[in-house]
């Protein structure tokens, strides 16, 4: 799809792709725990997770990624963006974004949550623990980010004058601040979350899957020029010898300067392009997010704008898992009375084949939680 921006003096419009993504596994999903605001961390299994949907959407340019500020969510975010090859954005916080607050059932069971919502005689689904948001709440979040985003997008048509073929979307700068809203953006940098990786890579976590099923082939951009350049010689009338040694020489000492991440980035998986339709003029946003909120997205494209997402609408009350994607082509406009109009169009629903590897059934993170919250 390609991005369709268009201005008149009485109409202004922009057409985007946004992608939802509930964080990889936590060690409290495994165990049943509900989290809401609790800042937890990525299983072993989860962190495979992250890295799997990184290699499945590498070659997937996003223009604008931003994540909840919670480290499930943070580390999640980040693995995309270390293996994607095209997109030049960076990650951006958003407080918006984070995961419901569940009040007093925070760190609790799910089983502990249904018994309290029976002692109080309301349904497990219609309860509210005390101290907790209400889904009204989570949704007006959910909305306050849309609009501000949309809003960001409209502006940065009309100030850079926009056409369908020419997006930019190098170095692209944070949302404006609504006043009343505590919204937090700033980069994701690497050094911000060394020593969260630190705990990801020591964790002794691991549930029926080990690093050696997951093998990874040596294909790197330094081979590629290195053939490149034999083939230049070959034509020369070079000796081959001098300039293979010379290309492995390069190869040792590019890979000894780079880090164990930026290694993953340049050895990876020869995977086929973007699973998604995408076009470098394509305005594609990014969400990195959790289940409470991935789902009052979903509620309020389905119920409030009236999107047809078809037989999903009997689950729609259903946490999304565990770094599934859900996608959207979203058209908004805006008229003379300044009233939005937004049109919504599922393209995808709680996609998670990148988990699975039909090839090695040892390969599948599609593990089911005891907790989805």
């Amino acid at each position: 799809m390609s991005t369709i921006l268009q201005n008149s003096s009485n109409i202004k419009s922009v057409r985007f792709n946004l992608t939802l993504v509930r964080h990889a596994e936590t060690h409290a999903n495994a165990e049943g725990i509900i989290q809401g605001l609790l800042d937890t961390e990525l299983s072993y299994i989860g962190y495979l997770q992250a890295k799997a949907l990184g290699r499945h959407l590498q070659w997937h340019r996003f223009s604008h990624v931003y994540s909840s500020n919670l480290k499930r969510a943070i580390e999640t975010a980040r693995q995309i963006h270390l293996f994607n090859r095209v997109s030049s954005c960076e990650i951006k916080y958003d407080s918006l974004l984070c995961e419901r607050m569940y009040g007093i059932a925070q760190g609790q069971t799910r089983q502990w949550l249904r018994e309290l919502a029976k002692e109080s005689g309301v349904s497990h689904a219609n309860f509210n623990p005390p101290g907790a948001e209400n889904t009204v709440q989570v949704r007006q979040r959910v909305v306050a980010f849309l609009r501000k985003l949309c809003d960001e997008l409209l502006q940065n048509n009309h100030v850079n004058s926009f056409v369908s073929s020419r997006v930019e979307f190098y170095g692209s700068t944070p949302l404006p601040q609504q006043d009343g809203q505590q919204s937090l953006l700033r980069s994701v940098s690497s050094e911000n979350l060394s020593c969260h990786q630190q705990i990801i890579e020591n964790s002794g976590f691991k549930r029926s899957l080990s690093t050696e099923n997951i093998s990874v082939e040596s294909i790197t951009k330094t081979n590629k020029a290195a053939a490149f350049r034999s083939s230049i010689d070959s034509a020369l009338g070079i000796s081959s010898g001098s300039s293979d040694q010379q290309s492995i020489s390069s190869s040792t000492s590019l890979l000894s300067r780079n880090s164990s991440f930026d290694k993953q980035r340049i050895i990876s998986k020869d995977l086929s392009p973007s699973p998604y339709e995408n076009n470098f003029s394509d305005l594609d946003i990014l969400i990195v997010s959790h289940g409470a909120v991935i789902r009052e997205f979903i509620k309020y494209f389905a119920c409030d704008l009236q999107a047809d997402i078809g037989q999903h609408l009997d689950t729609i009350q259903d946490i999304a898992p565990n770094t599934s994607v859900t996608r959207f082509q979203i058209t908004y406009s805006t008229g003379e009375d300044l009233n939005p109009t937004t049109t919504v169009e599922l393209v995808d629903y709680h996609n998670k084949t990148h988990l699975t590897n039909d090839n090695n059934d040892e390969y599948n993170l599609d593990v089911v939680n005891k907790c989805s919250l």
